[in-house]
This record gives C-alpha cells, sequence and structure tokens, in this order.
C-alpha cells in the first residue's frame, strides 16, 4: 500500500484513499477527511484552524479538548483517552499515550502499511505522565525537535538530583530562587518535583497553576504549591514561565544544554534514536527542528530510508 506523507497546513498522511490532516497550524491544500491533534501546544495545534475545518472529524483526548476548546465551539470533535482504538471516517485508529504533556497522544492507523505518528513524546519515567510506549510501525512519522547528538540529556533520576540539591542549598542560605519552564509541561513536572521530592512549598506564576489544574483534574498528583501572579515573595522558592524576565531565572529546558538545566519534555537525541530501534520501522519521515539531521543521521548510520519534512 502506498503511503504519501507531506505538509500542507499540519502534516497530512494519505493512504488508503483517506487523508489525515496531523497537527494543523494552518489551513491545508485540500480538506482532510480525518483531523487528529495530538495536544495543546500552540506550535502543534490552532484553535482558528480547527474551527475553520467545519464538518471533519477532529481526534484529540479529552484533557487537550479542555486546554484547546474549553468553552466547547468546536464541531465534529471525537474525545478519547490513551489506549483507545475508535473508527472515524472508515479508518481504525488507536491513541496512545505520548508522555509529553498531560493528554499528548500518539496515533497509529493501518492502511495496508502501519503508520505512527509520535507527536511529540517522553519515554522517561518521571514525577508526572506515564512515559510513551514505542509503537511498532512500517512507517514512522517522528518528532525530532532535539534529533541532534548535542541533546543527548543526562538521565532524569540525575536532573531532578541537581535541581533538588540545588533547591536545597538555596533553601539553607535563606535566598530565593526561581526556575524558568514551559507554561505546559515542565512548569508541572517542577510543581511536582519540588513539592513532592524537595518538600518545598512552590509559589507557581498563575498561568502555570493554570495547567496545574488540568493536570490535577486528570489524576496528576502535583503536590502543595502556592501561586503568584506578578512576582514571588522575595526568598521564595518559585516556577516562573521561560518567558519571565524574572532576574536569575535558572532555565529548565532542553536548549539550556550547558547554559542551565536540560529538563525537557521532549525526547532527547538517544530516546528517538531507541524509538526508531524499537518500533521495527522501514521508513521513517522527521519533524520539527532538527529533522534534517535526524533523518541523514538515520539513514546513514542505521540504513533506514528517512526524509525530512
Amino acid at each position: 500500500m502506498s503511503v504519501r506523507v507531506y505538509r500542507s497546513g499540519g502534516i497530512v498522511v494519505e493512504a488508503g484513499g483517506k487523508r489525515l490532516l496531523l497537527d494543523p497550524t494552518g489551513i491545508p491544500d485540500r480538506k482532510p477527511d480525518v483531523v487528529f491533534v495530538s495536544h495543546a501546544h500552540s506550535d502543534h495545534c490552532r484553535p482558528s484552524v480547527l474551527r475553520a475545518l467545519k464538518g471533519v472529524p477532529k481526534v484529540m483526548s479529552h484533557a487537550t479538548r479542555d486546554l484547546v476548546d474549553p468553552r466547547r465551539r468546536l464541531d465534529s470533535v471525537v474525545a478519547v483517552n490513551a489506549g483507545e482504538e475508535v473508527e472515524v471516517a472508515g479508518l481504525q485508529l488507536e491513541v496512545h499515550e505520548a508522555g509529553h504533556v498531560i493528554g499528548s497522544l500518539q496515533l497509529r492507523f493501518d492502511a495496508g502499511a502501519t503508520v505512527v505518528y509520535t507527536g511529540d513524546f517522553n519515554l522517561e519515567r518521571r514525577v508526572v505522565m506515564r512515559p510513551a510506549p514505542v509503537l511498532k510501525a512500517d512507517v514512522l512519522v517522528i518528532d525530532a525537535t532535539y534529533g541532534h547528538h548535542r541533546y543527548t540529556f543526562p538521565p532524569r533520576p540525575l536532573l531532578y538530583k541537581a535541581i533538588v540539591q540545588t533547591v536545597r542549598e538555596a533553601v539553607e542560605e535563606g535566598r530565593g530562587l526561581a526556575l524558568a519552564a514551559r507554561t505546559l509541561g515542565t512548569g508541572q513536572e517542577l510543581t511536582a518535583l519540588l513539592s513532592l521530592v524537595a518538600k518545598v512549598v512552590p509559589f507557581v506564576e498563575e498561568k502555570i497553576a493554570e495547567k496545574n489544574r488540568i493536570y490535577e483534574k486528570y489524576g496528576e498528583v502535583l503536590g502543595e504549591y502556592a501561586v503568584h501572579s506578578l512576582r514571588p515573595p522575595r526568598g521564595a522558592i518559585a516556577v516562573v514561565p521561560l518567558s519571565s524576565d524574572h532576574p536569575g531565572a535558572v532555565p529548565c529546558t532542553g536548549w539550556a544544554v550547558g547554559r542551565g538545566i536540560p529538563l525537557s519534555s521532549h525526547a532527547g537525541f538517544s530516546d528517538l534514536l531507541r524509538y526508531v530501534v524499537g518500533s521495527g520501522v522501514a521508513t521513517v519521515y522527521a519533524f520539527s527542528s532538527f529533522a534534517s539531521s535526524f533523518a541523514s543521521y538515520i539513514s546513514r548510520e542505521m540504513g533506514i530510508e528517512a526524509y525530512a519534512l
């Protein structure tokens, strides 16, 4: 069975006479049969685009819908849970945990060839979220945000140990410490780590706290935290957005390799390779930041047919 993968408003997969639009951020050239939204980050989902695709079934998790469509203005939403299989527009779709942020999903479907779309994913065990399973596939469409060897991250236990030690030192010395994180993702991971492991009550910026409540609604335990709207109190241990201008905030993101704490809700380079090997895939399509270099590496070093989107 021929499978065609390309970009048009998002990632489009054409197979078996069906057209799937994955994570749309623009209007595609041709109307899709199904839209799949892997998670609620704005680089994967634009509510205005979803509203424009009237009548097209839109598959997403319940948590993702709470984040992108809280007022229930979207039509034709098919809300699912990880581990479910659902028939939409004549296609059998499996959705699986992606381990990235609350509600994040992977997609697998069979159109003569088994196609897997990872969305953004994470394979590590963390204080929040279940790790993503590696799904078997013939065709793999994989996130390559950190698809370069320089973004091989330390194991989570080592990162957690470093963060907790830094926080405890700040508490003992009576000085404040701000950790800067993504509003949806590492913000909740840090909230839980500080409260449940470091045993401090962090002051969490309001935008992060809003997302905390969605995590808690879906059963994630984040522990005790306080909320601040402008600046945390002097001497507080705080979690602030990466976009914050808080002086001296320590960035906690995969991009902080060498200048902060490389804590990311994405898979690092070594886990991307682990997924490709474990999937048993014949063809790889890589998307996002390092798509070209990752596809080249897969082709050159692993002998697997690979392309960049």
